[in-house]
């Protein structure tokens, strides 16, 4: 699947948003679903509404193996 932002952001607070991401989905181990991890991740971010709202997914979920 395709996860990009709606609209431009800056990539001090995206990156804080994909290294949210990317921690909690592989730290939780095999079956774990990319999306159950994207609410949390948007917390990281400090413009929540802003920022933590632009991401969004397309396509079939992604499981870890």
């Amino acid at each position: 699947f395709i996860l990009g932002n709606l609209w431009d952001v800056t990539d001090r607070d995206i990156d804080r948003f994909t290294k949210a991401l990317l921690e909690s989905w592989l730290s939780a181990g095999p079956g774990a679903a990319l999306l159950d991890h994207m609410s949390s991740s948007r917390q990281a971010t400090h413009l929540k509404y802003l920022i933590g709202a632009a991401p969004v997914t397309y396509g079939l979920p992604v499981h870890l193996r």
